[in-house]
């Protein structure tokens, strides 16, 4: 039995169902989800729409770091020369002058621009030297991206990866990038939640206090480590 009511086509239920609305009715829903949908896409954040492209670059990031660290730890190359390497890469993929502040703290702010930048090299050395035995440990890892997380500010993207170990746990790493100075580079590392920059932080203040405060002894301390 076929029953025509109001624009609708109703067929027997016990063959195929099938309703179609009027070509009016048609185009106005259309039309009106396209406007539900463009209002939704605008309502939605900036940083939101391009999370996918940001985030990209940033696992794309901290999976070039880790491999380059590891190609300059493993290489038969002299101390020296692994730090040489390693300083090169930290100017290149770490924003290190934004690192030395956050570290420094307040005192940064009494500085001027030639005592920044001495600070500045003497840290990026020091973190060389300091981390080139401290990465040694990882040679042989392979690096597994778990997820990453965009807080869509200053403090930007953290990748979470894991790092598989022959014979041992795996170890989470965290990867924390920005793009605060115009350019994605990495600003911290967390090795099982422990933060580099927290603990350099403390190490620097600490040191600081023992040089009286003085910035410039402090940078020189940090050359002879």
């Amino acid at each position: 039995m076929t029953e025509i009511k109001k624009g609708y086509e109703i067929k027997d239920s016990s063959k195929n169902f099938k309703s179609e609305l009027p070509f009016y009715s048609r185009r106005l829903f259309m039309g009106g989800a396209i406007l539900l949908f463009s209002t939704y896409a605008l309502s939605i954040p900036k940083y939101l729409r391009a999370k996918s492209a940001r985030i990209k670059k940033a696992e794309f990031l901290a999976n070039t770091i880790f491999k380059n660290i590891f190609e300059i730890i493993g290489k038969t190359n002299s101390d020296m020369q692994k730090r040489i390497a390693l300083v090169k890469l930290f100017d290149k993929h770490a924003d290190v002058p934004i690192i030395a502040r956050a570290v420094l703290g307040s005192p940064w702010r009494q500085l001027n621009k030639e005592e920044r930048t001495n600070f500045t090299g003497a840290f990026r050395q020091y973190l060389a030297k300091k981390y080139t035995a401290q990465f040694s440990e990882f040679i042989g890892a392979e690096m597994m991206i778990e997820k990453s997380r965009d807080s869509g500010g200053k403090a930007g993207i953290m990748v979470e990866t894991r790092l598989l170990m022959p014979g041992s746990s795996p170890i989470k790493v965290g990867w924390q990038v920005s793009d605060a100075s115009g350019t994605f580079k990495m600003v911290d590392v967390k090795i099982e939640g422990v933060s580099l920059l927290t603990t350099e932080r403390g190490e620097i203040r600490n040191q600081l206090s023992k040089e009286g405060g003085s910035v410039s002894k402090l940078a020189q301390s940090l050359l002879e480590y």
